[in-house]
């Protein structure tokens, strides 16, 4: 099951994928909501999709949740968590935040997300430490941590050991539609060798859904496949990155080359928002107006993608020097 236009999507009867709509478009980022005798999201999604996931939580009746779990410190995932904590805050309740130990000093620093340009950050604190192997109790779900850096040094994973949901946040990287995939060298701790690592731990996982941060949940073979061909997959954009490390500061350039070597596939996209509508329009105006064709909205979504994967990629050649 990918996500569509369907801003909420039933995956069993404790479980529910929220598309917070992440830049303005449906589809590319999920948060999930389980359901026992306590309330718990996995991540939050950014600051600037807060607004709407809360309105989305109280039409179920379902804020403030009990708990969220975040799966690693990148800005996409966990700076929703201020705004929900504030909003919880005017109800009278709290919310309890949960993260690996090693993301605790990562949600505290308002730079750590420098390099993705999202400004402005606030600083996450009072977070409960999570290690390898913890069971976090909802009642009648239970939810066993795992230890996946290699996107980041801090990621973790989340097993509904009753569903048999496990939710990756970005460790995978991002699936596109069973055709498509991008790598997860983002900054600031990429590290390759966590990633192989990762991947072989995930594959002894018993689970049905593979519930990722983006473009919603995946299963059987399409799992299977994914398992088995992403560090491939992730070898292929390394090397054309390689190829191309004197250009990585053209971005047109360097998606032409994808184009071309890799091919990549997006599903058509939706605009949700209607300042981004505006604004895409705008653009496709200006465009026409100069004789130029207009950008699709999925190469302008894999432009970012590329400078995340170009400041990625950067940041790791410099530390191995």
């Amino acid at each position: 099951m990918h996500v569509g236009v369907e801003q909420i999507q039933k995956i069993n009867e404790h479980t529910t994928l929220i598309d917070i709509g992440l830049y303005g478009v449906a589809g590319v980022a999920s948060v999930y909501l389980l359901e026992g005798e306590r309330k718990c999201l996995i991540d939050s999604g950014s600051r600037k999709e807060a607004n709407y996931l809360i309105k989305v939580l109280k039409s179920i009746d379902v804020f403030p949740p009990d708990l969220i779990i975040v799966t690693h410190a990148h800005y996409d995932h966990a700076q929703g968590i201020p705004i929900l904590r504030r909003e919880a805050s005017k109800l009278g309740k709290k919310i309890e935040v949960m993260a690996s130990r090693h993301a605790i000093p990562l949600l505290a620093d308002v730079s750590y997300n420098d390099y993705f340009d999202e400004r402005p950050y606030e600083s996450i604190t009072d977070v409960t430490p999570l290690e390898e192997g913890d069971i976090v109790e909802l009642g009648d779900i239970s939810l066993k941590v795992f230890n996946v850096p290699g996107h980041s040094k801090d990621h973790i994973a989340i097993l509904d050991e009753k569903n048999k949901d496990l939710f990756v946040g970005d460790a995978l990287g991002v699936w596109i539609d069973n055709k498509t995939y991008i790598p997860p060298f983002m900054p600031p701790s990429w590290d390759p060798e966590m990633f192989s690592l990762t991947i072989s731990k995930l594959k002894e996982i018993n689970f049905n859904n593979l519930c990722l941060g983006h473009f919603g949940c995946i299963e059987g073979k399409e799992a299977e496949d994914l398992l088995d061909n992403a560090p491939k997959y992730l070898e292929q954009w390394w090397q054309l990155f390689e190829a191309n490390a004197d250009r990585l500061d053209e971005p047109d350039y360097i998606l032409e080359q994808i184009k071309k070597e890799i091919n990549p596939y997006f599903p058509e996209l939706t605009i949700i928002s209607p300042k981004v509508k505006v604004l895409f329009s705008l653009m496709v105006a200006g465009k026409k107006l100069l004789g130029k064709k207009p950008q699709p909205l999925s190469e302008l979504l894999l432009l970012g993608l590329i400078n995340n994967l170009v400041s990625g990629y950067k940041v790791y050649k410099q530390s191995s020097m």
